[in-house]
């Protein structure tokens, strides 16, 4: 608060003056580029912040941005020479801006540096959101040709990061995998010929807490739907895994009749208590950015056996366990030739994997169906879908 502490106008003003605070300066404007520069992922990054801020074209000169590896979203290199990546000057940049695009490129692994930016009164000085340990391809980042494909997936993963804060780097595997699996959902539409047709407009008072947040995601739903009286439920509370949707593959050979079959340590058995946490398995896996249930079944084929293979035969998509689990599986047996398949151990170096791959007649397999060690559900549904289907997939494939 100003004090006056002279009778004399003169005095009294200048005294004023020099008990007023220097006013702090203006916080610098930040540069966003890339996905930022599409105004509905600008809107989900900033939230109620995106009303009151000015956006201004802008360029930073030098500069490219590239599409990343790992994602779809670009990051910038120095280009000497270039016109410069295009970008917006976001003002003011206030506290609550740079917090909630910080959670937003935080997960990223992006993080402000100065820069001067090429605005439409001439340079700026501001802040930009640089990466230089972003793995890129070398390809440049076109933000049309990203909404006209990646836009979808990119701000699925923007929302979810909104809601529920950043994602750990190490994690954000998960994050694509988990907007890809919701993407797919709202893409499914079955007639309901058995159930009553209830939809998502049968759910009301819908709110999710997020209880944990790694590679895979649990989260607290509560909700009210309707009965099959008509009424309303009360709010009932369901915890729920959350992860991305996957494929399973079991190899087949129709000339010699075999199938292969992998083993593997799983934490599940071992969190449960089995005495022996090595379990038999068919070939399984996430689907992944950019593929289709028939390119993720070939990509693990290769990965856990080694094999490469023929034509596939869809057996169809299902839920594992509805009731908690939101993963979806679609199930194929794949054609393989298996006459020079010797057993071996495979897996991806970088995720820890100790596949053992073999070969067994299909009888043998449709055995352990019996003595229990066919225990799980993606290898049974295989198993019984290969005895269903054999004699028209052993004329259809030449057996």
């Amino acid at each position: 608060m100003n004090r006056t502490i002279a009778a004399d106008p003169d005095t009294a003003v200048e005294a004023t003056r020099e008990d007023t605070p220097a006013a702090a300066p203006a916080a610098p404007p930040i540069f966003v580029f890339g996905t930022l520069r599409d105004p509905d992922v600008l809107a989900v990054a900033l939230g109620p912040e995106h009303a009151g801020i000015a956006a201004t074209p802008a360029r930073l000169p030098g500069y490219r941005a590239l599409t990343a590896a790992a994602g779809p979203f670009p990051a910038l290199r120095p280009a000497p020479g270039d016109a410069g990546a295009p970008g917006l000057l976001l003002s003011p940049a206030t506290a609550e801006v740079r917090r909630r695009l910080d959670a937003f490129e935080g997960p990223f692994a992006f993080a402000l540096a100065p820069v001067t930016v090429e605005g439409p009164q001439g340079p700026v000085r501001a802040l930009a959101y640089l990466a230089d340990e972003v793995a890129v391809t070398g390809r440049p980042w076109v933000l049309e040709e990203w909404a006209a494909t990646d836009k979808p997936l990119f701000l699925e993963m923007a929302r979810e990061a909104a809601a529920f804060g950043p994602v750990p780097l190490h994690a954000r595997g998960g994050l694509i995998r988990r907007a890809l699996a919701r993407l797919s959902a709202r893409r499914r539409t079955i007639a309901p010929v058995l159930r009553t047709g209830f939809g998502r407009g049968d759910i009301a008072e819908h709110a999710v807490t997020r209880r944990h947040s790694g590679f895979f995601v649990t989260e607290e739903h509560v909700f009210r739907h309707r009965r099959f009286d008509g009424s309303m439920s009360p709010p009932i509370s369901r915890e729920t895994f959350v992860t991305g949707d996957t494929v399973a593959v079991l190899p087949w050979d129709p000339r010699s009749d075999r199938v292969l079959l992998i083993e593997q340590v799983r934490a599940g058995l071992l969190a449960r208590g089995e005495p022996d946490p090595w379990h038999l398995e068919v070939v399984a896996g996430f689907i992944d950015r950019g593929e289709r249930p028939e390119d993720a079944a070939r990509r693990e084929a290769a990965e856990e056996a080694g094999l490469t293979l023929g034509r596939l035969h869809r057996i169809g998509s299902f839920y594992l366990s509805p009731g908690a689990l939101t993963e979806m599986m679609t199930s194929f047996i794949g054609e393989a030739d298996l006459s020079g398949v010797a057993e071996g151990v495979h897996g991806v170096a970088t995720e820890h994997e100790d596949i053992r791959a073999f070969v067994v007649p299909r009888a043998d397999a449709v055995a352990a169906l019996d003595t229990g060690e066919a225990g799980n559900a993606p290898l049974a549904f295989s198993l019984m879908a290969l005895e269903l289907h054999r004699a028209r997939l052993t004329e259809a494939w030449g057996g």
